[in-house]
């Protein structure tokens, strides 16, 4: 079950540069739209919103490419949070939602519960 964590684990962190790269390409779309509004009210308002837009979605990107770090590291408190990543990650149909799936079934594993309750606080 070690290899399914560890594969896991670089699957959270490209999952989750895919969306920092979302991010960058909606900040620079609405940028790029913003400029073409042909006024100042769209310009600024465009601008704002794909901030807000860009952020939002890094934002959500990071957390997964913590959760990639701390089970390749096997980190006590990466188990808990892949759970919780997974768990919004279900709504990114379907790449979200199938790796959300692999999360469940290998964090629910028995085996995988000991691997991570065989690591002492101190170790981590």
């Amino acid at each position: 079950m070690l290899t399914h964590v560890k594969i896991l684990g670089w699957l959270h962190i490209i999952f989750g540069f895919f969306g920092l790269c979302l991010a960058l390409l909606v900040f620079g779309g609405t940028m790029v739209g913003a400029l073409f509004s042909g006024s100042f009210g769209g310009m600024l308002g465009a601008g704002v919103l794909g901030g807000f837009a860009a952020t939002f979605v890094a934002l959500l990107s990071i957390p997964g490419i913590l959760v990639g770090y701390g089970l390749l590291t096997l980190k006590s408190w990466a188990r808990i949070l892949a759970i919780i990543v997974a768990i919004f990650e279900l709504i990114h149909f379907p790449f979200g939602t199938a790796l959300a799936i692999y999360t469940f079934w290998v964090m629910f594993n028995s085996e995988t519960v000991a691997i991570f309750d065989r690591r002492s606080p101190a170790s981590t």
